[in-house]
């Protein structure tokens, strides 16, 4: 070989000379281009015609052609300017037995463009649409608050929530290549033609799922394709049932802790058993205030949740099949009650204070009937509504056909904490007005309802964990595995507002206050703890994943 001293050429020459070398990748490009091979290679991969009425657009998938590459991931990465850790297509791994041989089994998932989508139904702002013709199901990025209940919605985890942005992104089978005739990213990523669109009809699939077809043949310990009827057809020879499992079947994990949403779901309930004590005690405008502080609290904390709050406006959009939605609006009812209700039982003291108050107050009162007759109805009406809105609240998580969100979990661990904590923190405020015949019999409930909860809460736990056949094992194992701290500072909040609550009872020392606003304290930092865990440990069911740690 000749240096460069004998070729005349500079380092820089031969530098120069080295980059205009193809390198293997556009050298291939170049064959592949020359051949025609797009058009031979991609067109058996695209359907010959578009969809026709009652048809749309969907992934097949041929599991045996699928290498585990990532070329899919890559390729839908790059087209759409994903962030470095947003992924709308991903790539995991089942393991099974066929013919008493072991094997493993890679596939390739993404969004599943459902018949009956989870996250259209679930948007409170309708940032979702179905496409009437492809069937695609889109994302329109400039309706999102950036609420992620769309996430907590789709069983397949398919949409991604963007710190970054403060909204959620999905798959729209690149929808803007398919308008032209080209296939989608990841289809023509693919080195071995494993990702292809095909047609389905929705009628038929409407059907499958309702003989159980569809569920059969849909793919192994995935989430339970009846829930929103996903269109991807999944093809392999082998015999993908039975004894086959992801490979991270058994993997405990955690979900987002929804910091917000804990502080307005136990404040809010809190607020709702405060109004439903002041029925049973009326006129008690100290209570009412303090009920109404805590919903205060609760309702200032929801939009600290949301990526885009300003457009929060437009929540109730959804209202038809929303519960975030129907959420939104019963509380829009309750706020107003609420504070008709406080307003009232404060009158007396306002119209002292003020005098003009109370003159302005006799001459609307040949058109009004008298306004202490109103406060026992308002009271009863803020509290039948503040209940409605936690069983709307439940249903916001049921809703998600989330096992560990079941009606049994999610009703009673809220109406749990809205008794409890209403009795309680009715007991601290009649102890600082020094009312302790009131103050006791609240603390009483408070001692029933807490042990009742709290036995309730570790026997769900205790057969969860014993029985690796129940549907919330893993979330219990999370529980156990993943938060271990959780449980024994539980154990010691329990405890310790259960020894406060009965000095509350009992008096000792004549110091009632200070063991009810103690009961109190502890009683709300166990809750808060508690609706913490219900968020942390509640992930459910996904497609199948990478080897679990």
């Amino acid at each position: 070989m000749k240096s460069i001293a004998e070729n005349n050429l500079t380092l820089i020459d031969e530098l120069l000379t080295e980059q205009r070398t193809l390198t293997a990748v556009e050298r291939f490009s170049q064959h592949h281009d020359r051949n025609g091979h797009s058009e031979k290679i991609y067109s058996a991969l695209m359907p010959a015609r578009s969809p026709n009425l009652g048809e749309q657009y969907a992934f097949q998938v041929d599991l045996d052609a699928c290498s585990g590459c990532k070329a899919c991931v890559a390729g839908c990465h790059s087209l759409n300017g994903l962030e470095e850790n947003e992924t709308w297509r991903e790539v995991g791994l089942l393991h099974g037995v066929a013919e008493e041989k072991p094997f493993q089994q890679t596939v390739t998932t993404a969004c599943h463009h459902c018949v009956d989508p989870g996250c259209l139904n679930g948007c409170p702002v309708k940032a979702y649409d179905k496409d009437p013709v492809t069937g695609i199901v889109r994302h329109l990025d400039d309706q999102c608050i950036g609420c992620q209940y769309c996430v907590m919605k789709c069983p397949y985890e398919v949409p991604k929530y963007s710190e970054k942005l403060g909204i959620v992104r999905k798959c729209d089978m690149c929808v803007s290549r398919l308008a032209v005739g080209e296939a989608p990213a990841c289809v023509q990523s693919c080195p071995n033609g494993a990702i292809a669109i095909t047609l389905v009809n929705q009628a038929e699939i409407r059907t499958q799922f309702q003989n159980g077809e569809a569920q059969k043949n849909f793919l192994a310990d995935s989430p339970n394709p009846k829930i929103t009827q996903p269109t991807t057809r999944y093809l392999s020879k082998r015999a993908l049932k039975g004894m086959v499992f992801a490979a991270d079947h058994n993997a405990p994990r955690l979900d987002n802790p929804h910091w917000p949403l804990v502080v307005m779901l136990v404040f809010t309930q809190a607020a709702a058993g405060m109004f439903l004590a002041a029925t049973i005690v009326p006129t008690t405008p100290v209570l009412l205030l303090a009920a109404f502080m805590l919903l205060n609290i609760g309702l200032l904390a929801a939009p600290l949740h949301l990526g885009q709050p300003l457009k929060a406006w437009r929540a109730f959009l959804g209202w038809r099949t929303s519960w975030l939605s129907r959420e939104i609006i019963a509380f829009n009812q309750f706020a107003p009650l609420a504070a008709a209700a406080t307003t009232l039982a404060w009158l007396p003291f306002l119209t002292q204070k003020f005098p003009k108050l109370g003159e302005l107050l006799q001459k609307i009162s040949a058109w009004l009937p008298p306004l202490e007759k109103l406060q026992l109805p308002l009271t009863l009406g803020a509290a039948v509504v503040g209940l409605g809105c936690i069983f709307v609240s439940g249903m916001v998580y049921v809703d998600t056909k989330r096992a560990i969100w079941s009606p049994r979990y999610s009703f009673g661990n809220f109406f749990g904490t809205t008794l409890l904590l209403g009795a309680t923190f009715a007991a601290a405020t009649f102890a600082a007005l020094g009312k302790i015949n009131f103050a006791q019999p609240f603390a009483i409930a408070a001692l029933v309802v807490r042990t009742a909860l709290f036995i309730w809460r570790r026997m769900e736990l205790r057969a969860a964990l014993k029985n690796s056949a129940s549907p919330i094992h893993l979330n219990a194992r999370a529980i156990r595995e993943l938060l271990p701290r959780t449980t024994p500072i539980r154990t010691a909040l329990f405890v310790a507002s259960t020894i406060f609550g009965l000095l509350t009872i009992t008096n000792v020392g004549g110091a009632v206050l200070i063991w009810a606003g103690a009961a109190t304290l502890a009683t709300l930092l166990s809750e808060i703890i508690a609706r913490y865990v219900f968020f942390r440990a509640g992930a459910g069911k996904k497609m199948p994943g990478g080897i679990a740690a």
